[in-house]
């Protein structure tokens, strides 16, 4: 790898030259390397993380097109020490929300929604009771705490939290 400092041909290109040099921009610096080798054969694992990787790169770009978005994820991208908002919004969409159980009682269990370094859009507890109906729970927004009785805990519940990105996951929480 070499680093471009006072060529002003090269200075601030980037892309691929032929099959065997790519010029890269990182941090403000041109860089020189050779172009990384492509995997011979991908397990299940990486195609996921792969394609939603691309499509946490589709929604960067799409929401960074929004000036406030924009100023938000770069506010975000200043405080993490991240070098702009396009990576401060990767890693909003590719993170994943966690449900956290805090304390266990008789008559109650407390739980928690935490996403590292950024907000969920909104939680919803389901929960099933004996008669094989559900109920719905929504958190209020900003609040990241609940507790379920523990009949609730043996008939079943189901969090799905849904972040900035619009990406929904589920989790079942056990008795």
């Amino acid at each position: 790898m070499a680093i471009v400092k006072n060529n002003p041909i090269i200075n601030g290109i980037s892309g691929k030259l032929g099959n065997s040099i790519v010029f890269k921009r990182v941090r403000g610096k041109t860089i020189m390397c050779n172009p990384a080798p492509k995997p011979a054969t991908q397990s299940e694992p990486q195609k996921e993380t792969r394609n939603r990787f691309r499509k946490a790169s589709e929604w960067a770009k799409n929401i960074l097109l929004d000036a406030e978005q924009k100023a938000f994820y770069q506010k975000k991208a200043k405080k993490l020490k991240l070098p702009n908002a396009y990576t401060a919004a990767i890693a909003d969409y590719m993170r994943s929300a966690k449900v956290t159980q805090l304390s266990r009682y008789a008559d109650k269990t407390t739980f928690m929604i935490r996403k590292k370094d950024f907000d969920v859009a909104q939680v919803d507890v389901v929960v099933n009771n004996h008669s094989g109906e559900q109920e719905i729970r929504t958190l209020p927004k900003g609040k990241s705490f609940f507790w379920l009785h523990p009949a609730e805990l043996q008939a079943g519940v189901v969090v799905m939290i849904t972040d900035a990105a619009g990406v929904r996951r589920e989790y079942e929480l056990a008795a």
